[in-house]
């Protein structure tokens, strides 16, 4: 009578989970700093959809909008639900007349690792690390 068992050792099991540990340790670094890539990618994409918007409400009303509700109010069609609460995609967005122009900031729901932009009535798209971006911080490139 053969009593051979079959299955796998501890050393095995142990070699196989230090395997899949030394790959998630190399992964989950890349994994986070694409995540905060594509955030920031999306927040440039909807810095331009919020300046567009603005201009095209200035030209056609004469004046820039006082805040996300009145630009949203008077021209639902140049933002969508979305973006007029001010939050998407991990960041938060805000909106302001200013002295003949507009401010709108952007800035993270998590600060590590997180760049905060800025635009204006010049249309330039403006960044900062770890503290809120403003008209003299450096333009994105």
């Amino acid at each position: 009578m053969n009593n051979k068992q079959r299955g796998y050792t501890l050393i095995e099991l142990m070699i196989v989970v230090a395997i899949i540990a030394l790959i998630a340790a190399i992964a989950v670094p890349n994994l986070r700093a694409s995540l905060s890539g594509g955030r920031e990618a999306a927040a440039i994409g909807s810095m331009r959809t919020i300046s567009t918007a603005v201009e095209r409400y200035r030209i056609r009303l004469g004046q820039y909008p006082a805040d996300m509700a009145e630009l949203a109010q008077k021209n639902p069609f140049l933002i969508d639900q979305e973006l007029l609460t001010g939050v998407r995609n991990g960041y938060f967005y805000s909106l302001q007349s200013a002295g003949g122009g507009y401010t709108c900031n952007a800035d993270p729901e998590l600060v590590a690792e997180s760049r905060y932009f800025y635009v204006d009535q010049t249309g330039v798209i403006r960044q900062q690390e770890g503290e809120a971006a403003g008209p003299d911080s450096a333009p994105i490139q």
